[in-house]
């Protein structure tokens, strides 16, 4: 099993005894709550080593939807671990709610994850013997002490919301890959988190879905305050970002505001046209997140 893995079954199977470190500012929507500061980078040693990242710098702020963008072996995926405090950058700092990810003790940083973010990756990184309710209660249960009534009705409205509803009885191995993601999607909005960390999130849905899923992140950021950062390939979602990064080569080269498309004109529930396919083997290095060696992405 991977580290992710491992990590991301710590955060939501043990209870949270001790609080997060209480956060040193008072947010206002549009304020930076996460910045990175000349990052840099490299996997592998000598004549082998290439680097991933190049200096970046950049600041998130509260309530937006962020893209990043860019080709296969760009960075994105590296960035997003680096700042999402799931890769240690070789140079550089990174800046959440006011704190230093990186100087954070193992302990700190854990629990601090734990309180304020919430990752969804492509792995999905479901527990087998859980059904799709429980995947979304057990975060609430173990994760903020949430009452069991409470968790189920929080965890259902989420699966509601992603047509998940007649499903939420089923385990990982009786969903297609699509309502696996929905699932772990959903996992990660229903505890509303601070942060929201995805890795090519509607990679396996139809446009109908993944239509869904971005209007509720969207809907994370516009109405719950929470910083969304998203790696995607597909052009499709910038109307619904506040602001689309790009990198190239491991730099950050442009940073846009898209501007946003008129009203459609007809309905979407007959547009069935595919979101493009996952990333295959091959296409060029992706990263999984398999720390400390990802491929770059």
């Amino acid at each position: 099993m991977c580290r992710l893995a491992r990590l991301l079954g710590r955060l939501v199977s043990r209870p949270s005894a001790a609080p997060a470190a209480p956060v040193p500012t008072i947010l206002r929507r549009g304020s930076t709550v996460l910045s990175g500061a000349d990052l840099t980078r490299s996997f592998g040693s000598g004549g082998t080593r290439s680097y991933a990242l190049k200096g970046v710098s950049v600041q998130l702020k509260q309530g937006e939807l962020n893209l990043l963008m860019g080709p296969s072996g760009s960075g994105k995926s590296t960035l997003l671990a680096v700042l999402s405090g799931l890769l240690r950058p070789d140079g550089g700092a990174v800046g959440a709610l006011g704190r230093d990810v990186w100087r954070m003790s193992e302990d700190e940083m854990e629990r601090f994850r734990l309180r304020h973010c919430s990752y969804i990756f492509q792995g999905y990184n479901l527990f087998p013997a859980l059904t799709a309710r429980e995947q979304l209660e057990i975060v609430l249960k173990w994760g903020e002490g949430c009452p069991t009534r409470e968790a189920r009705k929080r965890a259902d409205h989420v699966l509601g919301q992603l047509g998940m509803t007649n499903k939420a009885h089923l385990r990982p191995a009786q969903l297609s890959g699509g309502e696996k993601q929905r699932v772990a999607i959903g996992r990660a909005l229903v505890k509303n988190p601070t942060f929201v960390f995805a890795d090519e999130p509607t990679s396996a849905l139809d446009w109908d879905n993944g239509q869904q899923v971005i209007r509720l992140l969207s809907e994370n950021a516009k109405q719950r305050g929470a910083m969304v950062l998203v790696v995607t390939h597909d052009p499709r979602l910038m109307p619904h970002a506040d602001r689309v990064f790009e990198l190239d080569d491991g730099q950050l080269t442009h940073e846009s505001t898209p501007a946003k498309p008129p009203a459609r004109t007809h309905s979407l529930a007959h547009d069935h046209t595919p979101f493009p396919p996952p990333h295959k083997r091959g296409q060029g290095p992706r990263v999984h997140l398999q720390i400390p060696q990802p491929a770059r992405s």
